[in-house]
């Protein structure tokens, strides 16, 4: 995520404009097209509801059939007396011809059957011979039980063989029960097939099914045989057995020409208040969605047209107007990058020209200024190498000074060991052996005169001890004799092992004799730093380490004690540790090299000298000599 944040932020103006149009109008076309979805399925809505209503009217057509039937039935009840055990029934005779041939939904018969469930009188003759026990239907048994208005299952009527439904209802007598009328309603009539012709005219694949709740064709446009098992069974007992309104896409169940088996069909189911029975109302759903789906790809092509043409003209027109704040842009960065030669020109007119010609005079005011600065550095830069060069000059000076007087200390302190040596060494020597002479010339008798000799021998001898090791400080002679290590080795036996210090040396990779200026530079060095382990460290052990590694000597004093801590070194009471390390490091820095300190509190000390061998500057002659 932030590298791509880093790679937007690196971005062009023009990009990051052309960026942020695309992404605008990307999401106003995902805006356009998610409300265009949403009207989209708000018409399939309408679709489905149509479907429904439609259902819902052919179920309520049927229902209007179904309720013509009662009606009439109820009225013959009402206009003749339909008692079985009149003598005189031509009055019922009349009323069921008349019925039956007026209004036409009765064409495959009515009947009157007595309280046992015995036919009296039928209609058309031969429909049900006279007295014929019927009470074994169920239709006419739930009837004779009830003694209410029933609605048959579907059967085949004994005069044509013809699918019929039968309608019954009760005749009664004052609250008594007397027989029941019974009409046969053809399921092929037009009173039932044609809501459902009518309901089917959806499209080429649209049709109408009237269905029991065994999901069995009553009526159908499809040509299905009755009481078979509906293309839709599974939906249809569902819905039959839910009783309510519903719009669902289905499989297709049978298997029938041009129609494949698994092929989706969007069903409305309504179901009859009269009967266990539903009308359902459909069609395919590529055939059902039709005009939605035209009209998504409509939506969608306009939408893609018109946002693209309004896209690329609003890119276009963006693009004329970065154009020159590009080329302000690129002037600008000429100008940073140094070209302030080069003139800007901006064609435009309005801000952009005023911008531009704010920085063409901004482009002068730099040109002129650069000039007047060039020649400022010029004199600047003379003045300054005139300086560095005294300053160098100075230095080397200061240098060759210090080295001089240095080297006029070692000097004077071997003059001062000689004489000291040559001199009062000497006398003291006489001293000490003249007064061996007169001791031994003493006669016995003179004890006390001997004793006093003897006290002036000794202190004859402690001088000399005394004189000798301020000879061997100024400048011992087993350094200019033997070299570097023994003079090193000769320290610590005078200065740390005295006091129960263990010091160990370690050489690898050292020539025998090193220059004599480096012998004095780390002899004098070493010297010092085990003057301050002896003073400060109260350390148990003290390691020094000589090596030569790419053309230098290094040597490297570390003790176990209890440490200082470095930045506090100058603010404390010890200035004459501080000026100490200083001396350290002006004799390094006199042969070219350099003194590291490393040290912290309870963590010991470690001091390093580093020295160039290859390069060690010999004042001969005012020449450079390099020493190998």
């Amino acid at each position: 995520m932030r590298h791509m944040r880093h790679r937007l932020l690196n971005l062009g103006l023009w990009p990051r404009m052309a960026l942020a149009i695309s992404v605008g109008f990307l999401a106003l076309f995902i805006a356009f097209a998610l409300l265009g979805e949403r009207v989209l399925r708000d018409s399939a809505s309408r679709l489905l509801e149509e479907r429904l209503v439609i259902a819902q009217m052919a179920a309520g057509r049927i229902d209007g059939v179904l309720e013509q039937a009662i009606s009439e039935l109820q009225q013959a009840r009402r206009f003749a007396d339909f008692n079985p055990t009149d003598s005189n029934l031509v009055p019922e005779v009349t009323m069921i011809a008349y019925t039956y041939g007026r209004v036409g939904l009765f064409a495959s018969g009515i009947a009157f059957l007595d309280a046992r469930g015995h036919v009296v009188l039928s209609h058309p003759p031969g429909l049900y011979p006279s007295g014929a026990d019927l009470s074994h239907l169920s239709h006419i048994a739930e009837a004779l039980t009830s003694h209410e208005v029933t609605v048959s299952e579907p059967f085949r009527d004994p005069l044509k063989n013809r699918p019929v439904v039968a309608i019954t209802v009760p005749v009664l007598d004052g609250g008594r029960f007397l027989g029941l009328l019974s009409g046969l309603i053809d399921l092929n009539s037009s009173a039932i097939t044609a809501p459902l012709e009518q309901a089917a005219a959806l499209g080429h694949t649209g049709h109408a099914i009237l269905v029991d709740g065994d999901g069995r064709v009553l009526a159908s446009t499809l040509g299905l045989p009755v009481l078979s098992p509906g293309e839709h069974a599974t939906f249809y007992r569902r819905a039959v057995s839910e009783g309510r309104p519903v719009v669902e896409t289905v499989p297709f169940e049978l298997d029938l020409s041009g129609e494949p088996q698994g092929h989706p069909h969007v069903m409305a189911f309504a179901p009859l208040r009269l009967a266990p029975w539903g009308v359902a109302v459909g069609g395919d759903v590529g055939e059902t969605f039709a005009s939605v789906i035209r009209l998504r790809i409509g939506l969608a092509l306009l939408s893609i047209a018109a946002l693209s043409c309004i896209w690329g003209a609003t890119l276009i027109g963006t693009r004329r107007l970065v154009r020159p704040v590009q080329r302000l842009t690129e002037a600008a960065q000429r100008i940073a990058s140094g070209d302030l030669d080069t003139p800007l020109q901006a064609p435009e007119g309005g801000e952009i020209e005023t911008m531009a010609a704010a920085l063409e005079r901004m482009r002068t005011l730099l040109l002129a200024n650069i000039e007047e600065l060039a020649s400022w550095n010029q004199t600047l830069e003379t003045r300054v190498a005139e300086r560095t060069e005294e300053l160098r000059r100075q230095q080397a000076l200061t240098r060759q000074l210090l080295r001089r007087a240095i080297t006029a200390q070692e000097e004077e302190r071997a003059r001062l060991s000689r004489e000291l040596h040559d001199e009062i060494g000497q006398t003291l020597t006489a001293v000490q052996l003249s007064l061996d002479g007169l001791a031994r010339a003493l006669p016995a008798e003179e004890a006390q005169t001997r004793e006093r000799l003897d006290r002036a021998r000794r202190l004859t001898e402690h001088a000399l001890a005394d004189l000798r090791r301020v000879i061997a400080a100024l400048r011992p002679g087993v350094l200019d004799q033997l070299g570097l290590l023994p003079a090193l080795s000769w320290i610590a036996d005078h200065t740390l092992r005295p006091l129960g210090m263990k010091v160990t040396i370690e050489s690898d990779g050292l020539p025998k004799r090193l220059p004599g200026e480096i012998e004095i530079v780390l002899f004098r060095i070493a010297q010092e730093a085990m003057s301050n382990v002896a003073r400060h460290s109260q350390a148990n052990h003290l390691h020094i380490r000589l090596h030569r590694a790419d053309g230098r000597i290094v040597m490297t004093l570390t003790d176990d004690g209890r440490g200082f801590d470095l930045s506090a070194l100058a603010d404390g009471p010890n200035h004459d540790r501080g000026l100490g390390l200083a001396g350290m490091q002006e004799r390094a820095s006199l042969a070219g090299g350099q003194v590291t300190i490393e040290s912290a509190p309870g963590q010991g000390t470690t001091v390093q000298v580093v020295i160039p061998i290859a390069e060690v500057v010999n004042e001969v002659g005012g020449q450079r000599e390099d020493s190998v």
